[in-house]
Order: C-alpha cells, then structure tokens, then sequence
C-alpha cells in the first residue's frame, strides 16, 4: 500500500518524497541540477502518464521535480522513484535512514522500505495510480487532480495540499515551478492550459506563452484536512441544528468544486440515527482555526452514499475521563476488539486487534471513560499492551477492573493519631478500591496525639485490615486512612 507522506521538507538538498528525507548515500542514474534538462529528459515519461489516467502533465512534472530535488534525491538516482512512495515494486525495495515526524509534531529518524522502479516511467504510473484510485478508506480523497473534475492545473496543484501533503503551500510551490518553466503551455496542450483563455496558436513564440501563463488569477489556497479512518458501525444523531449546516461530497473548503446535497434528499430530521466511517479535522488556511468534520451515511450498508457534514450537526455520545490506576482482568477467551479510542466516542475508534490477541490475565490501566450515549452508559478502561495504550470496553464478563472488596459502616466519635502515623498515607478512598485513587500529605501540624473525628469504618475481610475515614479541626476534608496510624 502507498503511503501518504505528513509533512514535506522541500528545501533539504538531498531530497524529498512521502516517506520523508531520505539520508542515505546511493547510486543509480545519473542525476542533474539542471531544471531544463530534467523537464527535457522527464517530458516523455510524464506526458505519456498523465494524459493516460487524465491528469496534468504540468502538475505531475512539477511534483516529480519538487520531491526529486529536479531528480538529485539519492532515492531518485538509487531506486527510481521520483516520489518518495515506501513499500516494494513487484518485490523491490531500497532501505534508507529517513526522517519522520510523530503525532506530537516532533522528527525522528527511522529505517523504511522504498518502492524501487525499474524506470521514470514506473514511477510515474504508480503515484498516477495513487492519484486516480486514491487510498483503501477513500478512494476519491485525490479526485480535485482529476482533469474532469477541475477547470486548470491550479486547481489540479492545489487539490494536493492536504491530501497528498499537509504543507499549506504544497499546491502554490507546484504552481510556482509549472509558471517558472512554463509547464502548462509545454505539457499540458490548448485542452488543458490554465484558466487563461488565450487562443494563440500552436506556432506562438515562448513569450506568447509565458504571457498566457502570468495571466492566471491568483491562485487559490484550500484548507488542509487530515483524516482519522474508523472501524465497525459507529453511530450518532441529527442534532437539532442540523439544516443549520450542509451535506457535502467532500470537506467543505479543502479542494475545487466541492458539492452541496440538501437535507430533502435523504431521510433526515432531529435525532435520526446516521452512521459514521471517518473523522476529519480541517485547518482553516487563513485563520489556522480547526473544525471537526464527519463521514456519514443514512443506512448501516457500507455501500450507502456517503457524506461529509460538520460535526455541529450531529448529537455525539459524550465521554468523561478520569486519571487513575486499576488492575483490569481480560477474558480473551470471548469475541471483541480493543481499540485506539473508546469505540463510539467523538473521536471514533479504530480496532487495533481482537481480545484473543491478549494473553496475559491481567493489564495495569491507567484512564476511565465513562461513555454515555442515548442515556445508556458504559465504562471503558485504557490499558497498556507492550508499548502500546489501548482502549477496552469493560463488562463483566469481557474485562472487569479488580478492586478490594470492603464492608463499610457508620463510626463515631474521636480518635488520636499514633506514633507510627507518618508511616501511613491519607486517601481520597479506602485504598485499591476505586480507580481515581489519591493520597495526601498530612496536614501542618500533625504529630502524635492529634486528635480526629472518625465517621465511618471499612473493613477488608479478605487481608484482615481495617480503614476510618476521618476529619481534622477546622477541616471539612474527609480521608481515609489504614487504622494502625490511630489509637
């Protein structure tokens, strides 16, 4: 599968593509920093591609000269591939130290597997796959490049920006690079030129063309948007403001000719159920704001239309979390899946495997959820599988926290703190037996003899120890403590 990079570092003198930068000495054909002889070299591979799966030949040769560094990128002279894709071509692949960015935004380097092509015009026809096929949760995610969809290569090289790369001024560096070197008027034919209407014929001098070119209206800057694939049939409402907002082909904003459905052409109203695939998040090109967007659908068939509205729109479960810590016992002996989120919640939540794959009894949790979606509640508990936090629903058959078992009742009356106290800590809760579990220093002034007002009792039958809970002098402040620190 192709892999769609996050970030582009287009100004490093080795080199970019979706992988990120790749740092790795190799050999291969032969490269030039001339932008003349690469276009004059490239112009056959490209033309002959783009025009096949219909897009512009002057965006496709702009994005090969922006992420081959005008073909200088060891993993351009190594391997072929002009684009950066990772994984294997028909079983071959190039290893290279590469450098990332995590979730947090932060570079990392790591090793990755690069797709090496026999030659230019493979790796051509893999990224014009990409572009035409789009990804395995969105096969149109790249259909604002498409030349049926678009009325100039502008808008073909924008479309890209947040799709194919997040940088915001992905779509105006290709535009830049198609206007330096006259791409348009080169590659792209009378058919397909720039939203500029010059009629100049076939044997128009260059300045003619160049002309053509800088006549182009500014071009336009679309919001990027990342998207978050989910799992399952996950579910939520028609808010009551819902025809406050649009149904849409696409995020609203984020590429050319995006469409409007109205609400009249499905089976909407308040608090009608819709189901859910895909979470967006949009960035806001000019103000940098984000907004929260949703894949929705009108029946559970996954083959029903899809739609994007903005999250306003929809009635979401709400979830409560809470910092703590739990041992939680699994039954991996039973279906289910855990999951990257609490499965249903705004987030939406990817499966990341199924019960059975855990096979230790026991995991240390860390988070609470407490879910609630149409009045109907459930726990869900983050836990820790290797190096990964993942997110497992909790029932009593499935997974269950494992708590101490206390028998309570009503004390009075006061008590003095003993000698041993220091060596004991005050709780929020009789410890091990809630999961927002807390302790506390003891209050300025506490010494042996302070005297307490106790005002209720626990005992753990099963270890034979006993709890009060209590209050100091002039403190409203219940907590709990093991009944040794008292006399």
């Amino acid at each position: 599968m192709k892999q769609i990079k996050g970030w582009l570092l287009a100004t490093l003198v080795m080199g970019v593509g979706l992988g990120g930068l790749v740092i790795t000495k190799g050999t291969g054909h032969a490269a030039t920093t001339n932008p003349q002889t690469f276009i004059s070299t490239m112009k056959s591979p490209v033309t002959t591609v783009a025009n096949q799966y219909k897009l512009y030949p002057s965006v496709m040769m702009a994005q090969a000269a922006l992420e081959s560094a005008w073909g200088t990128s060891t993993l351009t002279t190594t391997a072929n591939n002009y684009f950066g894709i990772k994984g294997s071509y028909n079983g071959q692949s190039v290893t290279m130290q590469t450098a990332e960015y995590d979730s947090n935004g932060q570079l990392y380097y790591t090793n990755a597997n690069f797709r090496k092509y026999p030659n230019a015009k493979a790796s051509m026809t893999d990224n014009a796959t990409l572009l035409r096929n789009g990804t395995s949760y969105n096969p149109t995610v790249y259909s604002g490049t498409w030349r049926e969809n678009t009325s100039s290569y502008s808008d073909a090289a924008n479309a890209l920006t947040g799709t194919y790369a997040t940088s915001p001024t992905y779509g105006t560096s290709l535009i830049s690079i198609i206007k330096t070197y006259s791409l348009s008027s080169l590659l792209d034919g009378s058919t397909t030129s720039s939203s500029s209407s010059s009629s100049s014929s076939s044997s128009s001098s260059s300045s003619s063309s160049s002309s053509s070119d800088t006549a182009d209206p500014k071009p336009v800057v679309y919001d990027a948007a990342t998207y978050f694939g989910a799992s399952g049939t996950q579910t939520a409402r028609l808010s009551s403001k819902y025809t406050s907002y649009r149904l849409y082909n696409h995020i609203k904003g984020t590429r050319a000719k995006v469409t409007k459905t109205a609400w009249s052409k499905v089976k909407a109203g308040q608090d009608v159920q819709v189901y859910l695939d895909m979470r967006g998040v949009k960035k806001s090109s000019t103000t940098g704001k984000k907004t929260t967007w949703y894949r929705i659908r009108f029946s559970n068939s996954s083959s029903a239309k899809k739609y994007w509205v903005y999250g306003q729109a929809l009635t979401l479960p709400t979830v409560k979390y809470t910092k703590g810590t739990a041992t939680v016992k699994v039954n991996s002996a039973l279906s289910g899946n855990y999951y990257d989120h609490v499965f249903n919640s705004p987030y939406l939540a990817k499966s990341l495997g199924a019960l059975k794959k855990l096979t230790a009894k026991s995991y240390a949790a860390d988070s609470q959820a407490v879910k609630t979606q149409d009045g109907v509640k459930s726990t869900w508990y983050r836990i820790k599988v290797g190096k990964q936090k993942v997110w497992i629903a909790s029932t009593e058959a499935a997974a269950s926290p494992q708590y101490d078992y206390v028998v309570y009742s009503a004390a009075s009356g006061t008590k003095k703190l003993s000698a041993k106290y220091s060596k004991y800590h005050l709780y929020n809760h009789v410890k091990k037996t809630h999961f927002d579990q807390q302790s506390f220093d003891w209050p300025s002034g506490s010494k042996k003899g302070t005297k307490v007002t106790v005002n209720y009792k626990g005992v753990k039958s099963a270890y034979g120890t006993t709890w009060y809970r209590l209050k100091f002098s002039g403190d409203k402040t219940n907590y709990w403590v093991d009944a040794k620190a008292l006399d």
